[in-house]
């Protein structure tokens, strides 16, 4: 049954919401709106898609979506009001009702986004993501299009809601390695904004990992770009395991230092590199706000034109104007402690990088074993497709393997 042909207005689930309309759809399933029978409260709410409710996997990840959401407890992460089965065996998921737009849709229509607003939007992110973590739980596909941008009545502006945990990890569960394993060449994820290990399997994938994507999530952001570009799934890992690390003020040239900085450590290969939380990476953010507001008002301070008239230096030493003088000598100090926190930081990520570039060649071997494994599994698939479409596909099946045997 195709998504297109289902229909589930009017629909009443767990007796006590009726669906209205449809909102979205993929892969999985589809999302639709819904309303509470006796409050009235609009909902969303989420059905997996008939052909996989068969599907053990299908079931599992459905249903850690579901826990892992309602686990997490923070203002920037989609709520989830209940979960269950159908009488119709249909699962299903009643959240939060959300209006909106994606990062992902908000990034296609604008373009690279100025600094101030990718500060506000992947600093909430950041929350939500802390919040996860302190939970045991570990997203694994952070993305600009699960990163929802809605409005707050209590707080003016964008409001980020962390969606889809549909694959996420729950790191507090008993079987949560066995749960989480996958098959040699699977990749569980978006590949632009994953990171290494999660690619190629190299490392146990943990809190780090949403870190790598929070990061390139932020390049994005930042630049209207993808950190590493490539259309094939084996181009995309090997230059995010292997190529140089992007410079976003390189492709933005009006993006600063610091903000160059803080993807390096973001986005380290080495995960001991990255930042240790995602609380750390949201400090870090608001830091560089400071930052960059320092030194606009320095750049204006500069620029302020001369005035060369005598009087001017009898004024300058009025008790008036010290308050003026007193404000330039604090400003002019927290400029100096910010350049130094900053050659702080980037000698810290250079060696960091140094000890990175080790690890990278080992990194990269890993990535053409995934892309050896993922080419041998299309060529299995597209052998076993050849013989089907023979007239008698299973004697000449069973007619190959004796050929080659008399040779």
């Amino acid at each position: 049954m195709d998504l297109a042909t289902l229909n589930y207005s009017g629909k009443i689930v767990a007796g006590r919401y009726r669906v209205e309309r449809l909102l979205g759809q993929g892969g999985m399933g589809s999302v639709w709106a819904g309303r509470h029978l006796t409050l009235h409260q609009l909902v969303a709410v989420k059905f997996i898609h008939p052909r996989l409710a068969s599907s053990a996997e299908a079931l599992r990840r459905f249903d850690t979506e579901a826990k892992a959401a309602a686990r997490v407890k923070s203002r920037h992460a989609v709520a989830v009001y209940d979960h269950g089965v159908s009488e119709q065996g249909e699962p299903y998921i009643v959240m939060e009702y959300l209006e909106g737009e994606s990062l992902e849709q908000r990034l296609r229509e604008r373009g690279a986004l100025p600094l101030s607003e990718v500060i506000s939007l992947i600093g909430q992110a950041a929350r939500a993501l802390a919040a996860a973590h302190e939970q045991g739980i570990v997203h694994r596909d952070l993305k600009p299009d699960n990163i929802f941008l809605t409005k707050d009545r209590e707080e003016p502006g964008q409001v980020v809601k962390l969606v889809d945990f549909g694959i996420a990890k729950l790191l507090t569960e008993p079987n949560a390695d066995v749960a989480s394993t996958t098959q040699a060449g699977m990749v569980l994820g978006t590949p632009h904004y994953m990171s290494p290990e999660a690619l190629t399997a190299s490392a146990p994938v943990g809190p780090a990992a949403d870190i790598w994507s929070l990061g390139a999530c932020a390049f994005a952001a930042a630049c209207g770009r993808v950190p590493f570009e490539g259309d094939a799934i084996g181009d995309v890992v090997l230059k995010v395991c292997a190529a140089p690390l992007p410079v976003p003020s390189r492709v933005v040239s009006s993006l600063p230092r610091a903000f160059d900085q803080w993807f390096a450590r973001a986005c380290a290969r080495n995960i001991g590199g990255r930042f240790a939380t995602a609380a750390e990476a949201e400090g870090a953010l608001r830091m560089l706000e400071r930052w960059s507001l320092a030194d606009r008002e320095q750049s204006s301070y500069e620029l302020a034109p001369h005035k060369s008239d005598p009087r001017e230096l009898q004024l300058q030493t009025e008790p008036s104007d010290l308050g003026a003088a007193r404000r330039g000598l604090v400003l002019a100090g927290i400029l100096i402690g910010v350049s130094l926190a900053i050659a702080t930081l980037g000698y810290y990520v250079l060696q960091r990088t140094r000890a990175a570039d080790a690890q990278a060649a080992s990194v990269a071997a890993s990535a053409r074993a995934v892309i050896e494994a993922e080419n041998q599994r299309k060529l299995r698939e597209a052998e076993a497709r050849f013989w089907a479409k023979q007239p008698d596909a299973g004697a000449a099946a069973s007619a190959k393997p004796a050929q080659k045997k008399r040779r």
